[in-house]
């Protein structure tokens, strides 16, 4: 029973996490549409265009997390895995280390927890 509430607990923060993302990347496109990816830097339409399905990827798997669980926690694993590897490629191409968005890292981590504790209730 508690292995349950907390697993309920950690995939509701997931989705609070991935809706924030989509809020995010709706403010960035208004606001100022430059983005990179993989270490060219995207400018106009064309960011505003990688933003936004970066964002809705977000709430299609928060979509998921609430239909089949399981593929929403494999999905959202993939999801910001992609975001913590793009982040990596492209401050390490500009010279800034090894610095990820922390965001990502949570997510990530709490995608990882939530398979874990998936795996173990359901063996």
């Amino acid at each position: 029973m508690k292995k349950k509430i907390l697993e309920n607990c950690l995939r509701f923060g997931l989705m609070i996490i991935l809706m924030l993302n989509f809020i995010d990347s709706i403010l960035i496109s208004f606001t100022n549409p430059e983005a990179y990816f993989f270490g060219e830097k995207l400018g106009g339409f064309i960011a505003i265009i990688y933003i936004l399905t970066g964002g809705v990827a977000g709430v299609v798997i928060v979509y998921f997390l609430f239909k089949k669980k399981s593929k929403g926690e494999i999905l959202s694993l993939f999801y910001f895995g992609y975001f913590i590897v793009e982040g990596l490629i492209t401050n390490l191409s500009h010279g800034f280390g090894f610095v990820v968005s922390p965001i990502a890292q949570v997510g990530l981590g709490i995608s990882m927890v939530l398979i874990v504790i998936r795996k173990m209730v359901y063996r």
